[in-house]
């Protein structure tokens, strides 16, 4: 297993996509400072900061990354015969998707955290740490205003693994990388859509609960639970990856 994972992310280290993605990143955390300097909106200090764009992060630009990344590691690798070549060692077919899984995970950690720190020290640097935590109009302590952050990212990474399973589960079906991405791109897109349209079907889409902040918000405010919101990705989790085994573990490596 730990020899899979290590290639896996000997094969990102060499992916082009991600030097691009974390400019993407870096640039998502400085729009607030050109939103500040030339359109006069106050930005908040630098506790506040890593909050302000995590929004469009974990709502559109991790999620486009990862059906990428996931289509590449999984159809690509199929049709030019990886995959195949990783099976003439002695693992096992669900050892290869379970590896794949362990290393998407890991690579959400690890950007979500890079984001986050990538946000304190652009909002510390540039506007100061400030005197207090505000957010959705309450005032939190500091260390409460560090806690809500840092879990708002982590648990961002179950719905983002979620998501990225479900693209994984369409790519063991389909042997075209580029049908793969562009039938996840539709279903996210379309998802974002109804989820801004219908109230009612919002629980039972994946993209409902791409941001987090809110409800640690509430959490933290002794408003709400956290059992409800995060058991819908995590059964969607543990059901595309239970689907990607039993239809990757019938597939014609041969192809």
């Amino acid at each position: 297993m730990s020899g899979l994972l290590k290639n896996e992310w000997l094969k990102l280290v060499n992916n082009k996509k991600l030097p691009f993605f974390l400019l993407v990143v870096a640039t998502i955390q400085l729009l607030p400072v050109v939103m500040t300097l030339f359109l006069n909106m106050r930005t908040l200090n630098g506790q506040v900061y890593p909050l302000t764009m995590f929004g469009l992060l974990v709502s559109f630009a991790l999620p486009l990354f990862l059906l990428i990344l996931v289509a590449e590691i999984v159809t690509e690798e199929h049709t030019a015969g990886l995959l195949a070549l990783s099976l003439l060692h002695p693992v096992t077919r669900f050892k290869v998707i379970t590896a794949k899984v362990i290393f998407l995970l890991t690579v959400i950690l690890g950007l979500l955290l890079f984001a986050m720190l990538l946000g304190y020290a652009v909002g510390t640097l540039l506007f100061g740490w400030g005197g207090e935590f505000m957010l959705r109009g309450v005032a939190f302590t500091t260390g409460q205003g560090i806690a809500i952050t840092f879990l708002s990212y982590l648990a961002a990474a179950l719905p983002q693994l979620a998501f990225s399973q479900l693209v994984m589960f369409l790519a063991v079906l389909i042997n075209s990388s580029a049908a793969v991405t562009g039938i996840a791109a539709g279903i996210f897109m379309s998802a974002s859509m109804l989820m801004l349209l219908a109230d009612e079907i919002r629980p039972f889409l994946l993209t409902s609960y791409f941001n987090t902040v809110p409800v640690l918000t509430d959490y933290a405010a002794g408003i709400t639970g956290l059992c409800d919101f995060f058991a819908f990705p995590a059964l969607c989790a543990l059901a595309f990856f239970l689907l990607t085994v039993l239809v990757f573990g019938r597939k014609d490596m041969l192809y």
